[in-house]
């Protein structure tokens, strides 16, 4: 996975900026590294054994890479695409299907993982072959196999970095009760951490805000995006068109348990809009705020619960 598509970003002014490994105050610790063509980053304090701790972030990335990658030729997710009509797959990408699958059915198919020919005709990434509307409702993974009712090609794209930051959580749960991670822009927190959401016109933050014990997502077109004939074109694709997303919203941000929930039900509201996506989340449990371009800036709309 190559795409970053996100444009959260830590509010920690005490550990921006570092090395692959460092001591930041005290007894926190800030690891980084490199995944899916992107940055991770993780702060913790009282980790024992930072070194140790880094190798199995990265072996952890490197086994959710190498089975879900849509630019990996060799990866489980590009051979199903090449037309496997069965492909074995782990426990976790089960689950990572099995978690699109449903916010696809939960929000009528804004959120669809079949979208992946439409993001690269309009120059976003490497999945070929057509879309074909409702095209997730032909795919079943049960049993660790992944399969098809008809030609269909997958991306996980919008949910797999999430479900990397939630791997993540289980590996330093076991090492520290302090933490936050971050992966391109998915941030999930253990304790209480300051973060920010970026500005998509002016760079820089937006909106600071407090992440306890929580996970927060960013969708928009500020990252990837480009302008073209007077029109903003998003990487995120409405599947009903099968062109990107028309409309104001430079972005929306959720506030989930999770950072998979939070990952995939941010790119659904950005697909619905401001109302529907506002219901949407809601419904499920989560928290939202929309950023939307209007006279030449961004007017801010947030549920009751992520304004508090």
């Amino acid at each position: 996975m190559r795409l970053t598509r996100r444009q959260t970003m830590f509010g920690l002014a005490a550990v921006a900026g570092l090395g692959p490994i460092r001591a930041v105050a005290g007894n926190q610790t800030r690891l980084t590294g490199r995944a899916f063509g992107t940055g991770w980053s993780v702060a913790a304090t009282a980790i024992p054994d930072p070194g140790e701790t880094a190798r199995w972030i990265e072996a952890a990335l490197g086994l959710i890479d190498a089975e879900m990658s849509p630019f990996r030729p060799d990866s489980a997710l590009s051979r199903f695409n090449a037309g496997a009509v069965e492909t074995v797959v782990s426990a976790d990408f089960q689950r990572v299907v099995q978690a699109a699958l449903a916010v696809a059915k939960a929000s009528g198919g804004a959120f669809d993982p079949t979208v992946g020919p439409a993001v690269n005709r309009y120059g976003f990434g490497p999945i070929r072959g057509s879309l074909r509307p409702g095209g997730w409702r032909d795919i079943r993974c049960e049993g660790q196999r992944l399969s098809a009712r008809a030609p269909v090609t997958l991306d996980l794209c919008g949910i797999a970095k999430g479900f990397a930051v939630d791997a993540l959580t289980t590996i330093l749960a076991r090492q520290s009760d302090r933490f936050i991670i971050e992966i391109g822009g998915e941030i999930r927190a253990r304790g209480d951490w300051p973060v920010g959401i970026a500005d998509p016109i002016r760079g820089g933050i937006h909106s600071r805000l407090r992440l306890a014990d929580a996970a927060l997502a960013t969708s928009g077109d500020g990252v990837n995006g480009y302008d073209l004939a007077g029109r903003r074109w998003s990487h995120v694709i409405d599947p009903a068109t099968g062109q990107p997303v028309r409309g104001g919203i430079a972005s929306v941000s959720v506030i989930a348990r999770d950072a998979m929930s939070a990952d995939a039900l941010a790119t659904a509201a950005l697909v619905m809009g401001e109302a529907r996506g506002m219901d949407f989340v809601t419904a499920q449990g989560a928290e939202a705020m929309f950023l939307i371009r209007e006279g030449g800036g961004l007017r801010r709309a947030a549920s009751p619960g992520f304004g508090a």
